[in-house]
């Protein structure tokens, strides 16, 4: 990624926290990825506003009454499309840690013990194919796994609210307001 670290993200399960859609989060150092039934969400948010909200946050800036912190942020979806509704999704690699999310004073919305996983399975997503995600480095990686009798060709990514694709040495650049995001070339 070009501004946007993806540093050893672990995968949070959604035990309610958020909307049904979500399966796993997971946060890096600029956002968040949102892992859903057949695609995922990236929110970005600008590196120079978060070091300025950090500055005023540990003092390092005065507050005043005047004081405004603007935060610009970009989201993208990517939709596998003709993924299987009927695919399996399963965290491995699990971690000792848990968060807790006490949402308001109703009991009911809150989320106890919600696991942290290194990796986030789907199982089947295409016939005989499997995508499986983790962060490697400072970056969120994504295997699929071609079992026999797969396709590739069955494997179809659509991006939406990203200002622009483009392809620089194999490369996918995905544009957005707040940076550039490279996807490395794939490889077999």
């Amino acid at each position: 990624t070009a501004q946007h670290a993806f540093a050893q993200i672990e995968f949070v399960e959604n035990k309610g926290q958020w909307t049904k859609e979500i399966k796993y989060k997971g946060s890096f150092q600029t956002g968040s990825v949102f892992l859903e039934n057949n695609g995922l969400t990236v929110l970005l948010h600008q590196p120079d506003d978060l070091n300025r909200i950090a500055n005023y946050e540990h003092g390092k800036q005065p507050i005043t009454n005047n004081t405004t912190l603007p935060l610009r942020s970009h989201a993208y979806r990517v939709e596998f499309l003709n993924a299987s509704s009927r695919c399996s999704i399963r965290a491995e690699k699990k971690i000792s840690t848990y968060h807790n999310y006490y949402i308001g004073n109703d009991p009911s919305h809150w989320a106890p013990q919600c696991h942290l996983f290194q990796t986030v399975v789907y199982q089947n997503i295409y016939p005989n194919i499997d995508l499986r995600y983790y962060s490697e480095g400072d970056h969120l990686k994504y295997d699929f796994i071609l079992h026999p009798g797969a396709n590739p060709k069955d494997i179809q990514m659509k991006f939406t609210g990203a200002d622009a694709l483009s392809l620089k040495d194999n490369d996918l650049l995905i544009h957005t307001t707040v940076g550039v995001v490279t996807e490395k070339k794939p490889y077999a």
